[in-house]
């Protein structure tokens, strides 16, 4: 008995020629793939090597172009700053001797212009809704009162403007000699790049390579900052070199300036105060045709109402003569066409009046949304008519204290 439940157990253990194959055949497949990725990896690591050795190339023909680039960038800027420097310098010698030569010249030009333009401000901001906006009446109030202050602020100083010159124009020099001191500091730096090459530097360096922080301050902001400068140091220059002929014109072009900013101002007002009276004109008709229909809707309504009574009393007639066939005694009682017509004439009315019970809530809803719409209409009627009350008088009394031209 032993003998055999042991050959048994054997047998279970043994695989058939079939799977011995197959699992010879499955071995050579993966030893194969094996071998395919094996030469594929080895032509991907050739190709990553040549691409690399390609890129490191490239890159460095690159940089030495940029760097190139940079340098002559920087010598250029370089010599802008020095010539701009030495500009500004000869000025401030031309300005110590022409302190003694300006008298008090101011005048007071702008009377209570400012008081007005403020009026003017505090009015319209006393707008409602969504007439509080920031239109083009607005931006020429606030350019027209950012340009009385500068022409105020000029006439203040116009008489310490050869020192206020002076100390801007040390200013400018300390900040023309910074910056040219880092470029040149800069130049240095790059012309010690330029010497380098990968055969002259310690790979000890990578180590601290961690402490190696990207610049924060981008090309353009770069550029402009010294193109600023420059320029900035060019406009004190030409408001300094023509000073004298500058004060004889100085009324002349203010009250210009003013004027024209006056005009402006005006046409706004006049065109904003004309846009609110074709959009008072449109809401005004809106609000009548809303009114109408939400009249005609309610006539609507009660056609519906009555058409649901006069179904309702049909169904009553057919549920009536439904109830008194159900009197009928022994065979009579059958469901004969008639009890079948009966009953979808029920069926029909009773759908009927479901319709139109849907059509009387949707058509309430509609009344409704009309309602809303015309009271949203006066709501933004009455907006507008206090928006143009302030335009048209209240701000129209206040740009009739203006007159530039009697300066």
């Amino acid at each position: 008995m032993n003998c055999k439940n042991d050959h048994k157990i054997k047998s279970s253990d043994y695989h058939t020629p079939a799977e011995w194959r197959h699992r010879g055949e499955l071995e050579i497949m993966a030893s194969e793939e094996q071998q395919e990725l094996a030469q594929r990896l080895t032509l991907e690591a050739d190709r990553l090597v040549d691409q690399a050795k390609d890129a490191v190339g490239k890159n460095k023909l690159e940089i030495d172009h940029q760097s190139k680039v940079k340098v002559k960038d920087i010598e250029y800027k370089c010599k802008e700053l020095e010539k701009q420097k030495f500009g500004v310098n000869e000025e401030i010698r031309l300005l110590l001797g022409y302190q003694t030569r300006i008298e008090n010249a101011k005048k007071q030009l702008v009377g209570d212009a400012l008081e007005a333009i403020a009026e003017c401000l505090r009015l319209r901001n006393c707008r409602q809704g969504i007439d509080l906006v920031f239109d083009d009446v607005e931006k020429e109030l606030l350019k027209e009162r950012e340009l009385i202050k500068v022409v105020n602020s000029q006439l203040e100083d116009l008489v310490e403007k050869v020192k206020v010159q002076i100390r801007k124009l040390r200013e400018f020099v300390y900040n023309l000699a910074e910056d040219l001191l880092c470029k040149e500091n800069t130049l240095k730096i790059e012309e010690c790049n330029e010497k380098l090459n990968e055969n002259s530097i310690e790979l000890s360096v990578l180590k601290d390579k961690n402490i190696i922080k990207p610049a924060e301050i981008s090309f353009t902001k770069w550029d402009q900052f010294t193109t600023d400068i420059i320029l900035a140091a060019s406009k004190v220059l030409i408001d300094g070199r023509p000073i004298r002929a500058y004060f004889d014109k100085c009324l002349s072009k203010i009250i210009n300036d003013l004027v024209c900013q006056s005009d402006e101002v005006e046409q706004a007002f006049k065109s904003r105060v004309q846009e609110y009276l074709t959009v008072i004109e449109k809401l005004s008709k809106q609000r009548d045709e809303t009114i109408k229909n939400a009249e005609e809707v309610q006539g609507t309504i009660e056609k519906l109402k009555i058409a649901v009574d006069d179904k309702e009393a049909y169904i009553a007639l057919v549920h009536t003569r439904l109830l008194n066939r159900t009197r009928r005694e022994g065979i009579e009682l059958c469901r004969d066409e008639l009890e079948v017509k009966l009953h979808e004439e029920m069926t029909e009315l009773e759908n009927n009046v479901l319709s139109l019970q849907k059509m009387i809530v949707d058509t309430i809803v509609c009344q409704r949304r009309l309602k809303q719409s015309s009271a949203r209409i006066d709501v933004q009627l009455t907006y507008k008519r206090n928006t143009l009350r302030i335009d048209g008088e209240l701000c129209a009394e206040q740009r009739n204290r203006i007159n530039y031209r009697a300066f």
